[in-house]
């Protein structure tokens, strides 16, 4: 199935590229005086990225290093010595599958769109939350600890960095994440940068530029990471 084989594929490149050995973040428990994330937040689609664009430019990228990987399979009927270029012999055989579907790199980017729009943050010297209204994060400043992660567990860190939070995941069988959120210039905004790191695909950064909102996040019961 193509599925299975395009998985296979994948992370075969990405045992291929992947560089390891990276040290970890330094970062601090202390916020820096005065700065604070805290409020209810809502992205401001204008001036962040497309995530489903992202997916598509992922996804684009994922057919191209399965047809590089396995540019000819058997043709239609089987059983001879006869090959058909591999895209012809998926069009035979139906549909073709989302190549994404076993990407640890897509899943982050997914995980994000599932979070939706709304971002509250409060923030305490010991603790600072991100509720999603669908998830909710909580992370104490300048820790570090093991939690579950794209194909299975991984190192986390947090804490600040310059006049950023920053979280960064280093997953034993995936990709290394790591999310900052800072305020713009002006102090009106907030602004998260998500940097997936090469893995099965080229590493993918994304920005989400949020705005003051009054409106309440739909809530759902929340889950914790």
């Amino acid at each position: 199935m193509l599925t299975a084989r395009a998985g296979a594929l994948l992370l075969c490149a990405a045992a291929a590229t992947l560089i390891g050995g990276c040290g970890s973040m330094r970062v601090s428990p202390d916020a820096p005086p005065g700065l604070s994330l805290a409020g209810s937040w809502k992205v401001d689609p204008a001036a962040s990225d497309d995530l489903q664009k992202t997916l598509a430019q992922m996804r684009a990228e994922a057919l191209k290093i399965i047809t590089r990987n396995a540019p000819y399979a058997p043709a239609r009927g089987g059983g001879g010595p006869e090959t058909a270029p591999a895209g012809d012999a998926a069009a035979a055989r139906g549909p073709r599958r989302d190549p994404l579907q076993h990407s640890p790199m897509a899943h982050v980017i997914q995980t994000l769109i599932e979070r939706g729009d709304f971002l509250t943050v409060r923030q305490h010297p010991e603790e600072i939350v991100f509720d999603y209204g669908t998830s909710r994060r909580s992370f104490t400043p300048g820790a570090r600890s093991v939690v579950s992660a794209e194909g299975g567990v991984g190192d986390q860190s947090s804490g600040w960095s310059g006049r950023g939070y920053v979280i960064s995941i280093r997953a034993q069988n995936g990709p290394a994440v790591t999310e900052t959120y800072s305020l713009s210039a002006d102090g009106r905004r907030l602004v998260q940068k998500l940097h997936v790191g090469s893995y099965e695909l080229p590493a993918v950064e994304v920005t989400r530029t949020y705005v003051p909102t009054s409106e309440a996040a739909p809530r759902q019961l929340p889950t914790s990471d």
